[in-house]
């Protein structure tokens, strides 16, 4: 079975906030997965495919705006943005 992972992991996953994520997805940038019930709740629980198109998504974006505004610096964490 493969592993899923909720919102919350999905975001901590690719590096932004979670309400960043709900931005792309309200905006139509990011197709979401479908919301299920569990325990009485709706989510979203995302797949490794799922996840591989939000960071490609989260590199588009980040590296285009650090393009435009001659950004090449590096984050805290030490990873460039592109």
């Amino acid at each position: 079975m493969t592993k899923l992972y909720n919102t919350q992991q999905a975001a901590k996953a690719a590096g932004i906030a979670v309400m960043t994520l709900h931005r792309w997805i309200v905006a139509k940038r990011l197709k979401a997965p479908k919301l299920r019930i569990r325990n009485g709740r709706a989510v979203r629980l995302w797949s490794k495919v799922d996840l591989d198109r939000l960071r490609r998504l989260k590199q588009e974006i980040y590296c285009k705006a650090g393009k435009e505004e001659g950004l090449q610096e590096e984050v805290k964490s030490g990873t460039p943005w592109c």
